[in-house]
């Protein structure tokens, strides 16, 4: 009776509102070891109890459609965020690291691009969700790239908040793809999601280990520097192809006055600011971990530090992490569980005039470029550090409290989670810099995320042929997101670089906060029958207060099925060691992340000049408030979009588990995407939002691994070889449009939506009498007729004006075959790992080399891309191929919009080579002294030392510095710092 009364107080106390996350949380506070920490370490056996119950849980799974990554590779490398782990190493899935710059923001996208990337902004609503033993980590909205006036970089720290983790503290990294598996995610997963478990108690086996590397990050070699009388010569050549004598003195009359005296040392002296700019920098981490307990009560502490430096401009990262886990059983069938982590993060960015000027919005005089002699550059880089500040900080903490109960194949869990970090940055650059004018701001905010959930799954069977698992989940969320924003113009005094000190003659101040909550429910019925036949229906229900009142709840199912092919046909047949078909499809909301579309009409600040800056509360005769004119009207009858997803898959394991293939296609088609289009001039919006786009997503993905030797002790041989193909497509564009052109971009129905916009060009015009001809009138562009040493570029509809009408869909920002090539030899106590991957068929436009050869426009403009930094006195980027055309022309021939600089970006890289050695160690440990010593209940049983090198080649046609250093939009601007070379030598103790 009184075990009675205790189970059902303990199934209604925990019973209540659950979550989607019950699939992704630390096993249930039973630990699921992970082979792949380390090829020595035993993370501890189950007790025959607990296994049967890790067992039990499993029995109804379908299949677990998961890539999980070999965690003791990738912790061997200098790699510090989430996107480094996952690049090159999962099929389906492909990473943009646009800078070398460390810690700096990453992008991932699994399985192709799900909506169109107009700005940095579109892509937060691409990226996949991560959750941290069950918390879905809040990542930084949109809204940061919106109060300034470019995308160079969000307000704020800029930081990439998923290089907070401690590799060595994790236990699995899981990359799920799978439609069904989505689903019980949730709209957070929409886009796919990684699930990360880190250590949550002790479980046996060894209960300490540290770890201690350190390296060098190689800067660029053989830098070939230019100075003046390079860009002169180059700029001269030009002069020949003017049209007439009086362009040909106009022309030589714009060259810019830093150019023109050859005795100015400033310009025309030995370039060598390579060495201030470029340089060997540490690469650091240090570990450790200690765990202790048993089945009843068991806990685990983690810390480590990471120091990474980039080899450019003295950019650096640094983290603190440390973590602590805590498992007790207070009855027999009832535990309970925690879990805390914290970060901190510090980085050093860049010092690029346009980072600066893009924070400030402010641009003074742009005539005279920085000087390219090291004196002259020192000079600047001393005035530069004397006053200024650039602190960039933020704080990550993250955690779980939760209970759970089991009895008799009911198991219900209840836990709180917390997701909780800050962005803290604090700038300030001096008078001497800016015209006399200096310049602070301060920027303060965080995101917090609570959630509380329970979860009820009761496994039984029937004659012990037909396994059920019947689960039922709910979720209670709250997202909250906050900033506060300053700007400081003008101070009296650079030694107070304060906004309260400071005396700033303007000052700016923004405020902004957005709240999301989200409630669902999950119902989830799971059989297996045998070892034959696997089904799975899931029904869920979503509610977001981010979506408008008549479209806020949406019901989403999802089903999947698995056919086991070996026991069914082939049960007797040996070598064929597992044969497997699979499949899944789900409706999934899309998640959003912005509270806008949920208002309705709305009132925004921003001024009515036209030029949609944003504006605070003044005098000065603009209103504090007005009609979004420039950023786009928002009405009713947005609803929430949905993707459809399914997949189907075979599995084939050969030879006693030698050799295995999987092969899987999937379709994913994104629905009713809120969109911008265009409307009547006269309703003075530059456009509208709209739901009706639709865009599909589909691909194979190819994994061949194996084990060409396999003698334990002497030789072995472990392979694997990824291949994934992806095409996506327009398919439906708002209230039938069939073509959407936005900014230099355009999506047009039946088309790929990463496509570059472009004029086809053919050459150059040899004299007046090859240009086009129709009733006496030249072919003409803006009113201006085509002549000699003008581009030739394609009339494509023969009306002998060339305007947008004549631009053409080609290329691809994105690849649409991605994959790796990865192999481990053990020899003895030697191991050997090399990673190859490998990204084709995609392009970029070098914008770089547009400036360069378009440098009469950009000089006579006064913007961001007129700049000229430091390193771009270099010629490493450059492509010198390019027709010479008449720059006086008026056509503007070298602009980037066109073919001339549309380049393929296939490559491949050796992202890492490691030797390891592992030196045994058959001595125990003593403790005391004389010649009695007691015996130590610890002992180090080895020690392992390793060497790694990472990025050491490319292969490439590219002219550019590397072809991953594109930015988002598929321009490749010369902006992003090297993905360096680096080595590193690493030692692990095992107790």
């Amino acid at each position: 009776m009184k075990n009675a009364i205790i189970r059902t107080f303990a199934i209604v106390a925990l019973l209540g509102f659950g979550s989607e996350m019950k699939a992704v949380r630390s096993s249930e506070a039973f630990y699921f070891s992970n082979d792949s920490i380390s090829p020595d370490e035993n993370i501890g056996q189950l007790s025959e109890r607990e296994d049967s119950i890790r067992k039990s849980m499993e029995e109804a799974v379908i299949y677990k459609l998961k890539d999980t990554l070999d965690l003791w590779n990738l912790s061997r490398s200098p790699y510090i965020s989430v996107q480094q782990y996952l690049k090159g190493s999962v099929p389906g899935v492909y990473v943009q690291e646009t800078t070398g710059e460390p810690g700096s923001m990453q992008n991932m996208l699994f399985r192709g691009v799900s909506t169109p990337i107009f700005s940095k902004g579109d892509v937060a609503s691409t990226q996949p969700v991560v959750f941290l033993n069950g918390i879905p980590l809040l990542m930084n909205d949109a809204f940061v790239y919106n109060v300034k006036s470019t995308e160079v970089n969000p307000i704020g720290t800029a930081t990439n908040i998923l290089s907070g983790l401690n590799l060595d503290n994790v236990a699995s990294i899981e990359v799920v793809k799978d439609a069904a598996q989505l689903a019980k995610l949730g709209p957070l997963a929409a886009n796919g999601a990684i699930l990360i478990n880190l250590k949550d108690g002790f479980y046996g086996g060894k209960n300490m280990f540290i770890r201690a590397n350190g390296g060098v990050a190689i800067p660029p070699s053989n830098v070939k520097m230019t100075n003046a009388a390079n860009e002169h010569a180059f700029r001269m050549q030009f002069a020949d192809y003017c049209a007439t004598g009086a362009q040909r003195a106009a022309y030589l009359e714009k060259m810019p006055a830093w150019m023109k005296d050859v005795r100015d040392m400033n310009f025309f002296g030995e370039p060598d600011w390579a060495d201030d700019y470029y340089s060997m920098s540490p690469l650091y981490n240090f570990s450790a971990s200690m765990g202790s307990g048993g089945s009843s009560a068991n806990y685990i502490f983690m810390m480590g530090y990471t120091g990474n430096n980039g080899v450019a401009d003295e950019t650096s990262f640094d983290k603190l992490t440390a973590s602590f886990a805590l498992n007790m059983k207070l009855i027999d069938q009832l535990g309970m569980s925690c879990l805390i982590n914290a970060s901190r993060l510090s980085r050093n960015g860049n010092r690029n005039l346009r980072d600066r000027y893009a924070e400030i919005e402010y641009l003074p005089d742009l005539t005279t470029p920085l000087s390219p002699v090291a004196s002259v550059y020192h000079s600047y880089l001393d005035l530069y550090e004397e006053y200024k500040k650039n602190d960039n900080l933020n704080n990550l903490l993250n955690g779980y409290l939760a209970m759970n109960y089991n009895w008799n194949g009911l198991f219900v869990d209840t836990r709180l989670l917390l997701d909780y970090n800050t962005n803290v940055r604090h700038v300030f650059w001096p008078m001497n810099l800016m015209e006399s004018v200096n310049y602070v701001s301060n920027y303060s905010g965080y995101n917090r995320r609570l959630i509380w959930q329970s979860s009820a799954d009761y496994k039984f069977n029937l004659g012990h042929k037909h396994f059920f698992n019947l689960g039922a989940q709910a979720i209670i969320m709250k997202s909250v997101q906050h900033y506060n924003y300053t700007q400081g113009y003008d101070g009296k005094d650079d030694t107070k670089p304060t906004t309260s000190g400071g005396g700033f003659l303007y000052m700016k101040r923004y405020v902004d906060k957005m709240t999301h909550n989200m409630v669902s429910t999950l119902f989830s019925v799971d059989y297996k029958y045998k070892n034959l036949l696997d089904a799975q229906v899931v029904l869920r229900g979503d509610g977001s207060s981010n979506v408008q009142k008549d479209s806020r709840w949406l019901f989403t199912p999802a089903v999947s099925a698995g056919l086991n092919l070996k026991n069914l046909f082939l049960v007797e047949t040996d070598w064929v060691s597992d044969w497997s078909l699979r499949g899944s499809w789900a409706r999934i909301g899309r998640y959003q992340d912005n509270n806008r579309f949920a208002a309705g009409p709305q009132y925004t600040g921003e001024e009515l000049t036209g030029f949609g800056q944003p504006v605070m509360s003044s005098y000065y005769g603009y209103a504090s408030v007005a009609r979004p004119y420039n950023t786009g009207w928002v009405g009713y009858g947005l609803g929430w979009p949905y993707s459809d997803k399914w997949n189907v898959g075979l599995n084939s394991v050969f030879f006693n588990n030698r050799l295995s293939l999987s092969i899987e296609y999937y379709n994913n088609t994104d629905c009713d995407l809120i969109t911008a289009i265009p409307v009547k001039q006269e309703y003075g919006y530059k456009y509208k939002y709209a739901n009706g786009m639709k865009v599909r997503n589909s691909g194979v993905e190819i994994t061949l691994s194996g084990k060409p030797f396999n003698a334990p002790g002497k030789f072995s041989w472990d392979a694997s070889f990824s291949l994934a193909y992806n095409k996506n497509e327009l398919l439906q564009l708002p209230e039938n449009l069939n073509e959407l052109v936005v900014g230099n971009r355009k999506l047009k129905v039946g088309h790929s939506i990463d496509q570059f916009w472009l004029y086809q060009n053919e050459g150059v015009y040899a004299g007046d009498a090859e240009v086009p001809e129709v009733n006496g009138k030249k072919l003409s562009m803006s009113s201006i007729p085509f002549a000699k040493n003008d581009p030739k570029w394609k009339d494509q509809n023969g009306d002998n004006v060339i305007n947008d009408d004549d631009r053409v869909l080609k290329g691809h920002t994105l690849p649409p075959v991605t994959g790796n090539f990865i192999n481990n030899f053990k020899f003895g106590r030697f191991d050997l790992g090399v990673n190859l991957f490998f990204a084709l068929g995609h392009d970029a436009i070098n914008y770089r080399s547009s400036q360069r050869y378009n440098f009469l426009a950009l000089e006579n403009t006064p913007s961001l891309e007129s700049l000229r930094e430091i390193f771009f006195w270099q010629t490493t980027n450059d492509k010198n191929s390019y027709p010479l055309y008449n720059q006086m022309s008026g056509l503007m021939p070298y602009r980037a919009e066109q073919d001339l600089f549309l380049e393929k970006l296939s490559y491949l890289k050796l992202r890492s080579l490691t030797l390891g050695y592992t030196l045994p160690l058959g001595k125990k440990a003593y403790k005391g002294e004389g010649k009695k010593k007691e015996m130590g209940k610890k002992k180090l049983t080895d020690i392992y030392l390793y060497v790694t090198g990472s990025n050491l080649f490319t292969l490439t046609g590219f002219s550019g510095d590397d072809p991953e250093l594109i930015d988002v939009d598929g321009y490749y601007r010369g902006y992003g710092q090297p993905l360096s070379r680096s080595v590193i030598l690493g030692v692990k103790f095992n107790f």
